[in-house]
């Protein structure tokens, strides 16, 4: 899993439970682990609207 950056969203596809990074993170080699329910959480950032 890529490094969580600031206006990341993650939600459990079973009982969705979100969480929306506040403050990303920068350390090198950074691994995060997000679980519910027994499984990963997804990523479901919206991508920025590009005018």
């Amino acid at each position: 899993m890529d490094a969580p950056k600031t206006g990341d969203m993650y939600r459990c596809a079973k009982c969705d439970l979100e969480i929306h990074v506040t403050k990303g993170c920068d350390c090198k080699d950074c691994r995060t682990d997000f679980q519910c329910c027994g499984q990963r959480l997804e990523k479901v950032t919206e991508p920025s609207v590009q005018n």
